[in-house]
């Protein structure tokens, strides 16, 4: 069996955020990375890169600053969403990086529900028939 194709990383899993008291879906819509996807990972080397430079120098990350690069690390999840009707402090939210951790700041069970869609592997893991239909386009 071949099992390089088993998880497709770069594939985008739709979320529908669901209201965290009763589980009913909300309308808002966002296509999610898995956690193991290349920008995802651009986004941690390059964390990890400012974090390696800072210990050279002798100068230990804060925990603001490690926070700031969590909440980039699961915006980084997010490659589009969808609010349909539903508003974030008055407005429909336009789609940006600054915008996206603005909001998993805020809103953290947002922030759990794009963390645990982007780390789940089976979000990622293409059925037979999905694998079938993409090689035969």
């Amino acid at each position: 069996m071949e099992i390089k194709g088993i998880v497709d990383y770069e594939f985008l899993f739709d979320l529908e955020l669901r209201n965290p008291h009763t589980d009913e879906p909300l309308g808002i819509k966002m296509k999610i990375r898995s956690a193991g996807s290349e920008p995802s990972k651009a986004i941690l080397r390059k964390h990890t890169d400012k974090n390696l430079e800072r210990r050279i120098k002798g100068r230990m990350p804060k925990a603001e600053q490690m926070e700031l690069e969590e909440l980039e690390r699961v915006a980084s999840y997010i490659h589009s969403w969808d609010w349909g009707d539903n508003t974030y402090k008055g407005e429909i939210p336009v789609f940006s990086m600054k915008k996206a951790v603005s909001i998993l700041e805020e809103v953290g069970w947002i922030f759990g529900q794009v963390k645990e869609a982007a780390e789940n592997v089976t979000n990622f893991s293409p059925t037979l028939e999905t694998n079938s239909a993409a090689t035969s386009m």
